[in-house]
């Protein structure tokens, strides 16, 4: 059952618990003046989800042309299975339609497969793999949607 969100674009106010989910989610977060620089970025959708004035995610998203790249996607750990993650892709993918972008590309670690199958359920394909593309060695997949 999904449940009454608010999405939003990334604001200053945002800064601290978009950090902290950041932490809480990736071994190399964003430091908080490279967030804080990406509101400015204007070829670049930066949103977060609201439970209750609460920011319970967050997306970021660089575009050019017919072309986006997800580059981060995280849910506070108080906040998962509840949909969030697929509101803001659902939310992303219509901003995206409008603005003609015609494909969303994404890495997605080779272990993490709740989120492939989140991937996977909105259309996404696998095009391929890259060895050892993070920090730890792991491998990644690339991902792409037509929309």
């Amino acid at each position: 059952m999904m449940e009454n969100f608010i999405i939003e674009p990334l604001q200053e106010k945002h800064l601290d618990a978009v950090y902290d989910i950041s932490c809480a989610a990736f071994p190399l977060p964003w430091s908080k003046e490279d967030l804080r620089r990406e509101i400015q970025n204007h070829m670049a959708i930066n949103l977060v989800i609201l439970a209750d004035d609460q920011v319970a995610g967050y997306l970021q998203c660089w575009y050019s042309y017919e072309d986006a790249d997800l580059i981060n996607i995280a849910v506070h750990p108080d906040f998962r299975r509840r949909h969030l993650a697929r509101a803001l892709l659902l939310h992303l993918i219509d901003l995206l339609k409008k603005k003609d972008v015609e494909n969303v590309f994404l890495e997605v670690r080779v272990s993490n497969l709740p989120a492939q199958l989140l991937y996977r359920s909105l259309g996404f394909i696998t095009l391929s793999r890259r060895p050892r593309y993070y920090i730890n060695g792991e491998d990644a997949l690339v991902m792409n949607l037509q929309i």
